[in-house]
């Protein structure tokens, strides 16, 4: 895949030389006719496989709460198979299908079909995710000792990463891939291109949330912070209060 991608240094690790060329939204996530000239980057076979099981899970598992253009086609052609593949994951989801009551926006609960899944894989995903795109879009090959943070949002959440997007910034980019699929707002910090923040959507928008219980609010996008640790410790006082990860 793309010799242009070999020889490189992968941009997940940021040190093992890349054998590869791969996509940063596996083309698994999207339909068939949506896959032409999603986003590659250089990637060694380790960093490589290590994203392609948490793809491997995600792809099955993640349709069921899509509500984007294509969420009822992808659900329908392309999760069967996979859980056929995939036996002890199928019955999991069998197994823990329950209903949820959610909040709509206009303030009401409402009852809402769930599965299970592991949330630490979402996240872990957008760590290779978000390392992909800051390389793929400012060409920044992010340092062995950058931390990524990832965090599923409630309104609080998304309220304080849009502060931050909304401060100047060096490069910005926002897109929309397959008509929904992943949604993205990303801004690279004025002296640091090793400082971005990133906002994403999944599915249009497709909500998660940690346990039942009408206090608990649903979250629907994914915020990442990305640089040296200090920015971290000064971020983390700020935030903690408005953020819930998954």
């Amino acid at each position: 895949m793309g010799k242009k991608y070999k020889g490189k240094t992968c941009v997940y690790c940021s040190q093992r030389p890349s054998e590869t060329g791969d996509h940063i939204f596996a083309r698994e996530f999207f339909i068939v006719s949506r896959r032409d000239n999603l986003p590659q980057v250089p990637a060694c076979s380790s960093c490589n496989g290590e994203k392609g099981v948490l793809e491997h899970y995600l792809t099955a598992v993640l349709p069921f709460g899509g509500c984007h253009t294509d969420a009822k086609v992808n659900l329908k052609s392309m999760v069967p198979p996979r859980l056929e593949k995939n036996e002890s994951l199928h019955r999991r989801l069998k197994t823990g299908w329950t209903k949820f009551w959610t909040q709509k926006r206009s303030g009401l609960y409402l009852p809402t079909a769930t599965v299970p899944f592991d949330g630490e894989k979402l996240e872990d995903l957008f760590v290779f995710i978000a390392k992909g795109l800051v390389w793929h879009h400012w060409g920044v090959l992010l340092e062995p000792n950058c931390q990524v943070d990832v965090n599923s949002l409630t309104k609080r959440g998304e309220s304080f990463f849009e502060d931050l997007l909304n401060k100047r910034a060096k490069e910005r980019v926002i897109q929309n891939v397959g008509e929904g699929t992943f949604e993205y707002h990303g801004a690279q910090a004025i002296d640091d291109p090793q400082i971005s923040v990133w906002l994403f959507s999944l599915y249009g928008g497709l909500k998660t949330t940690g346990k039942s219980g009408p206090s608990m609010e649903a979250a629907s996008k994914i915020g990442v912070l990305i640089g040296p640790k200090n920015v971290f410790e000064n971020a983390e006082k700020r935030r903690k209060m408005a953020v819930r990860r998954i």
